[in-house]
């Protein structure tokens, strides 16, 4: 079992790896000259080449197992099995705009706001929603055991703002403004030989035994048949 904390604590950077790397192409192919430069990034911008940019976030609210006592098993022809763990998590994904003037800003803002409400509506945006949701799982292998939901049609912005710049010049002034999306998903604790195949099984209430095989504790009342501890 030593594949699993590999496995599973990358599901949130997966997240943001994703995110990021949906919106580099965006701003790269954007249509106005004045935007292809801005930055995408997890880390704040601190230097003046670092700007404009846009720092994505993920904040995760709850994870939960798939199921009460869940377990997931793929097996291949030689009847070799794999047991994983299926989670879902929820949350909000954050993208903070960072830039050296009031218009860089709004700029910005619009091509986000554009980018998550109707990223697949243009040429340049559907970079967005083709990351997210990859129609060829072999071109990002990650995506088989990760899956990320946007709820595209609510946007919360969180207030502009200006700020003095990190490195201190008293005329330069760091203009801001957050929007945030709430997220849901899930992911998978794969181990990394195991095939991408359909699950076999689902052990529903898996339970512990001694060195003999003997049940340690008691059974699920009405499920004294172990046979049923399991859908196919």
């Amino acid at each position: 079992m030593s594949y699993l904390p590999e496995r599973t604590i990358k599901y949130k950077t997966y997240v943001k790896t994703a995110l990021v790397e949906s919106l580099i192409p965006v701003f790269q192919n954007h249509i106005d000259e004045k935007l292809k430069s801005t930055k995408v990034t997890i880390d704040m911008p601190k230097e003046r080449q670092s700007f404009p940019a846009v720092v994505v976030r993920f904040y995760e609210s709850e994870i939960r197992n798939a199921g009460v006592g869940h377990e997931e098993v793929i097996a291949d022809t030689n009847n070799k099995g794999w047991k994983f763990k299926h989670y879902f998590y929820t949350g909000s994904i954050e993208f903070g705009i960072y830039a050296l003037s009031s218009l860089d800003r709004d700029l910005i803002s619009d091509t986000i706001v554009q980018t998550i409400t109707m990223g697949d509506l243009a040429e340049y945006t559907n970079n967005f929603f083709n990351r997210i949701y990859p129609p060829n799982s072999d071109l990002i292998p990650d995506s088989v055991g990760h899956f990320i939901n946007i709820n595209n049609d609510k946007v919360s912005a969180v207030g502009e703002a200006s700020s003095d710049v990190p490195w201190g010049a008293e005329d330069d002034l760091t203009y801001t403004v957050s929007y945030r999306v709430e997220v849901f998903g899930e992911f998978y604790s794969l181990p990394q030989d195991a095939p991408h195949e359909f699950i076999n099984e689902v052990f529903v209430y898996p339970y512990v035994q001694d060195a003999e095989g003997n049940v340690i504790g008691e059974k699920p009342v009405g499920l004294e048949d172990e046979s049923s501890w399991k859908n196919a």
